[in-house]
């Protein structure tokens, strides 16, 4: 037995892809260019944001100088503190400390008051500029006043003062103060450094030589110049992260808007084909299929009652247009298509007013149904008859409009159905029953301009109607079997002037009825009736007899214009397939500019255009949306501290999956930190033997350490941004030398792995500590061997050394990505072993240094010195690692915000493909569409079959089963269509029991092709593979079939020019009309089971391909008379015979 799952799995996860392409992937060389300060601002320039972006930095301002205030708070007072209780016993000594505890307690106070008038302000939306100047004033006194004080007033000898608080002014310069500009805040660190310098070259260092002096102030001139360029990097470094993050939220902000008008969308997508209850299941059908395929690789199996749903009482209308097939004579082709879109869009908005849910329409049958949930009416059956008195109304206007000879014949009944969804793709909404079929035989017996009920429905009117009761409860077998009475409801003109004299209806009264051949019953075994309903107007009086020869909706004076596109194509004769685009200037699909004014607009704009209008007014208001988010950020001390959900107070997530999530971030900026070590290591040496006496320079430890960072770590952290800078231009192509690829790898990794940045960190932190400590261990040992009080200055300056301290404190920190207590733990260790060698080896160097008060004694100013340092940069690390905490939770929150979305538009789009091609889907789905012409294609030679499936009755008898039944059989088809060799093929519907596909529509995509008319030329190839799939659908219809159910199908096949285009753009139905389609529905509705019928000029096309037919004799074609007909020949398996030439005619 034939595999009928053989390559019949889809990849439902590729319908994005395929609609819009792959798209650009974001490669790693991405992500290292993206944090360029280049690109970043590249970005601002282009979205226009230096407004927003500084409104944001104000909020991180205010994080940063709200900080400040609590840092010096904290400082000052540990100052405070730290004097009294060196001093308290002796009153004298506090009397000399007097002015400098009122400066360090008056800034203490300043700092709480200032820090809550912060708040008050920030909080009223006022501005705070002035708060960092006044703080930068009162700081810049605190920290040079008392030097200067004490060098005017007598103090204790032996005491030498310098300024305490230079450190927290420059860093304050460059951080906290919120300086808009760097050359603003490089002068002001630049004027805070040469005060310093003032003030120790005529006060701390009066008493020294010239020699001495002149290096001691170059020594200390290199540190603040080192403190600065700190400044400067920490910025440039804050910047890029800054600019980072605001985008990221920016674009968390537009993703989360762009969810939103994802589901407006789909909401309005989904109920456009399906009622609001079965929205839901259809999604969780899809997603569960999408997940079972991305986990094993295959599609599940359908559960067909899933989408079925049963509904008693509720009434269906079925709507015909009469003489439409004269319809299709008088208008060409614009204005044919035209008037059915306004047509049926004026159906479907009644309908939408009276909450009756369109079905589909079918050529030129229209049908609806009223009651189901979840906003039934208050009156189903009265809905449905209102809508069938405004549809005639409607009809009547355009029949005066368009001097039109159409009018509605409409049948309604009340009763139970099966509604749901059936097969695989192209989901279609429908409605079976007995019921249905009750109300579509209503239609086919009923009278143009009336509304045929039965008492069912008549029962439950309460409104007035005029009601004539008619005798087909008797004469049409169908109803008298179910006992059915019925009625015709006449339209009550409210304007009896509506229609003029001169529009006369050419129709008799009610005695003049048109006898309307019976429709299929939506059951029925014997299949689809002809589309071409020209028996509608056969008997029709004052209208003339049309020609034999007709196309139901492309008239025959179109193919003409067939003719002519055909020679504008150009198309060769060796089967290449040539494709034409053409433009139709806007007027040519207008009916008037007065009734463009009106509703017909919105009805001709695509479907979902004005979905899409409002998506870009959305993104409009991401601007405003991303300056309420920054007015909600709040960097209140309080609220980051004590109220922040996510975030512990000891800077933790309390989710441990985002805390482990967070320290493996990778870190592009991470190169940038190893290599400013070079130059804080620099500096250190510089410092360290500047103001030395001795005249050795040799450091192996410090050489060693630099040759380590020059040479060992800078190429291994730096090799892979500058080979993709400079060599690639951020490409994906590897080094070909053996070194610089190992280095290129390593680099890389580095940047990706969080232990790799933690073993380097720590490998340089234990070169700085050992450069520092092992400097002040020699030095104890040369004065222990000597046997004598070592001279200051001989083997080291004591304030170069807490220089060279400080120095390798801010490595520790200068690591921003390394996790926060990592790097304090580093730091403590640091203080504490640096306070330790004071206080344990070289007490005797410290004590003669330079001190911040009097009586103060050395030692305790440098151990403050490094402590109040480790205590700044530590809030300043408890910041910047907060924000990017919060960068952090935004981050993961835009990547879900962009889950969320990606699944909404893939369902989107997989719905819209299931409503149209997926050429035409992507012009609809177009966000910068904003046409209002109408879209059609036209195809000259496309392929078309109508297949029937053919039943016994009695299966029909347990509706449910007989559905479940069906839905195996539709299944089978579509899985067909989503095989590699037959995806040409394009199913357009299944209208009752006849499966509908076309071959040779597929379009080209174009990017630019939005609203236009597009001719296609294709050689034999649709009929070919059209041709194979009936041959296929054939054997998986022998393959279902068992001793218990058995269904035929019978196939009718043509080829030729046909019009393909978008009808009802509120609730769009993807179609197709020509000849070739009229031709192709009678070969299968008088074809024979388990053949394939053809015409003779599609035989002469299938000889050419190379297969065999067979003359089946001359049939009568209604709409066409006489043709001669043929079988496309099958052998036992339903495979294609090929053709046997004779060697004539080789």
């Amino acid at each position: 037995m034939m595999d009928i799952n053989d390559n019949s799995s889809v990849d439902l996860t590729s319908v994005d892809e395929e609609l819009f392409g792959s798209g650009p992937v974001e490669i790693e060389s991405y992500g290292e260019k993206k944090w360029t300060r280049k690109h970043l601002r590249s970005q601002f320039e282009t979205l226009e944001l230096y407004n927003l972006f500084r409104k944001y930095t104000d909020k991180i301002n205010f994080g940063y100088f709200s900080l400040f205030l609590i840092l010096t708070f904290f400082l000052f007072l540990a100052h405070t503190l730290i004097l009294i209780a060196e001093n308290y016993t002796n009153t004298d000594n506090l009397t000399v400390l007097i002015p400098d505890l009122t400066v360090y307690a008056s800034i203490t106070c300043l700092s709480v008051i200032g820090l809550y008038f912060l708040e008050v302000t920030v909080k009223n939306q006022k501005e705070w500029s002035y708060f960092p100047t006044t703080a930068f004033i009162a700081l810049f006194i605190g920290n040079f006043f008392v030097p200067l004080y004490h060098s005017f007033v007598d103090v204790p000898d032996g005491y030498y003062y310098t300024p305490a608080y230079t450190f927290l002014l420059i860093i304050a310069c460059y951080v906290f103060f919120g300086v808009p500009k760097n050359w603003i805040a490089t002068m002001a660190g630049l004027l805070v450094s040469a005060v310093h310098v003032i003030t120790v070259l005529f006060i701390s260092y009066d008493t020294l030589d010239t020699d001495k002096k002149i290096k001691r102030v170059f020594s200390d001139s290199i540190y603040l110049v080192c403190f600065n360029g700190l400044g400067l990097y920490f910025r440039s470094l804050n910047e890029l992260v800054q600019r980072k993050s605001f985008l990221d939220r920016r674009d968390c902000i537009v993703n989360t808007l762009q969810l939103k008008h994802e589901k407006e969308q789909e909401e309005q997508l989904m109920s456009s084909i399906i009622p609001a209850p079965l929205i839901s299941k259809v999604k969780e059908n899809y997603i569960q299929i999408q997940d079972a395929y991305l986990t094993s690789g295959k599609l599940l199996q359908d559960d067909s009652q899933k989408l079925l749903e049963t509904h008693d009482n509720v009434t269906i209308l079925f709507a015909d247009i009469v003489n439409y097939t004269v319809m299709t004579k008088k208008l060409n082709i614009n204005a044919l298509l035209e008037t059915l879109n306004e047509l049926f869009g004026r159906f479907d908005d009644a309908s939408d007013k009276l909450k009756v849910i369109r079905i589909k329409f079918l050529g030129d049958c229209y049908y609806c149904v009223s009651g189901l949930p979840p906003n039934p009416p208050e009156n189903p059956a009265e809905a449905c008859v209102d809508l069938g008195l405004k549809m005639i109304n409607i009809i009547a206007k355009v029949r005066q409009e368009k001097d039109l000879t159409i009018d509605m014949r409409i049948g309604i009944h009340t009763g139970r159905i099966i509604c749901g969804i059936i097969g695989k793709i192209k989901y279609q909404f429908d409605i079976w029953s007995k019921d249905v079929d009750i109300a579509n035989k209503m239609e086919s017996e009923g009278k143009p301009g009336k509304v045929h009920i039965t008492n069912k429905t008549k029962e439950l009117l309460e409104k007035p109607y005029d009601i004539v009761p008619t005798d087909k409860g008797e004469t049409v077998a169908q109803f008298k079997q179910n006992e059915l009475k019925t009625y015709l409801v006449s339209p009550m003109p409210e304007h009896p002037n509506t229609i003029p004299r001169n529009n006369h209806k050419v129709y008799e009264p009610e005695d003049s009825h048109i006898p309307a051949q019976p429709r299929p019953s939506l059951f029925r075994k014997n299949g689809m009736p002809p589309l071409n309903l020209a028996h509608l107007t056969s008997e029709l009086p004052n209208i003339a007899e049309e020609p034999v020869s007709t196309l139901t909706l492309i008239e025959s004076n179109n193919i003409d214009n067939d003719n002519e596109r055909k020679a504008i194509s150009n198309g060769d004769a060796n089967g290449r397939r040539n494709t034409v685009y053409q433009r139709r200037a806007s007027l040519r699909f207008r009916i008037n500019e007065e009734r463009r004014s009106t509703s017909d607009i919105k009805r001709r704009t695509a479907f979902m255009n004005s979905n899409f209008k409002r998506y870009m007014e959305t993104t409009a208001t991401v601007d405003d949306e991303m300056e309420k988010a920054i007015n909600n950020m709040s960097f209140s001390k309080k609220d980051q501290y004590i109220k922040e959900k996510e975030i512990s107070s000891l800077l933790i997530f309390r989710n441990k999956k985002n805390e482990l999530a967070y320290v493996k971030l990778t870190d592009p900026m991470f190169k940038y930190y190893v290599l400013g070590q070079v130059g804080l290591l620099l500096c250190m040496y510089i410092i360290e033997n500047l103001t030395l006496k001795r005249n050795t320079w040799w450091r192996p430890e410090i050489v060693i350490s630099q040759a380590i960072l020059i040479f060992v770590l800078l190429p291994s952290t730096w090799t892979y941004f500058l080979y993709l800078k400079y060599k690639t231009k951020f490409g994906e192509t590897l080094p070909k030398n053996i070194i610089v690829r190992f280095l290129y790898r390593t680099s890389m990794y580095i940047t990706q792995k969080f232990w790799a940045r933690w073993l380097i960190y720590t490998v340089v932190y234990c070169l700085f500590v050992t450069c520092v400590l092992l400097e002040v261990l020699l030095c104890h040992l040369e004065s222990n061997e000597k046997n004598d009080s070592l001279i200051a200055g001989h083997c080291l300056v004591p304030w170069s050394m807490t220089q060279a301290c400080a120095l390798t404190l801010i490595m520790t920190f200068l690591f921003l990505k390394i996790f926060i207590w990592i790097k304090l733990l580093y730091a403590v260790i640091t203080t504490v072993a640096y306070g330790c060698c004071i206080v344990f080896f070289v007490n005797y160097i410290y004590r003669n240094s330079e001190t911040f008060n009097p009586y103060l004694s050395p030692q305790a100013a440098h151990i403050m010195s490094v402590v109040f340092l480790t205590f700044t940069l530590h809030l300043i690390d408890r910041q910047t690692d907060y924000m990017n905490r919060l960068d952090f939770l935004w981050t993961n929150k835009l990547l879900e915000e962009k889950k969320k979305a990606n699944e909404q538009q893939a369902v989107n789009t997989h719905m819209l493909i299931n409503i149209l091609p997926k050429h035409v889907a992507k012009i609809y789905l177009d966000v910068n569409n904003s046409s209002n012409e109408l879209y059609y294609e036209s195809h000259n030679n496309a392929a078309v079959m109508f297949a029937s499936m053919i039943f016994d009755e009695c299966y029909m008898e347990n509706e449910n089963s007989f559905l479940t039944m069906m839905n195996g059989y539709v299944t089978d088809i579509d899985t067909l269509i989503n095989r590699k060799e037959f995806s040409k093929v394009e199913k357009i519907k299944i209208a009752k029991w006849t499966y509908m596909a076309a071959c040779g529509l597929t379009i080209p995509t174009d990017k630019d092709t939005v609203a236009y008319e597009v001719e296609t030329h294709h050689t034999s190839t649709p009929l070919d593979t059209l041709l194979n799939f009936a041959s296929m659908m054939f054997k998986i219809f022998r393959a279902h079939n068992n001793s218990m159910t058995e269904v035929h199908l019978r196939i009718g096949i043509c080829h030729g020019p046909i019009v393909a285009g978008v009808v009802g753009s509120k609730k769009p139905l993807y179609d197709i009309w020509g000849d070739a389609v009229n031709m192709a529905s009678r070969m299968d509705s008088t074809g024979m089971l388990g053949k394939i019928q053809v015409l003779e000029s599609t035989a002469e096309e299938i000889e050419k391909l190379g297969y065999e037919c067979e003359e089946r004799g001359v049939r009568e074609v209604k709409g066409a008379g006489n043709q001669m007909t043929y079988f496309v020949k099958l052998d036992s398996n339903f495979d294609l015979v090929r053709r046997r030439y004779d060697a004539s005619e080789e």
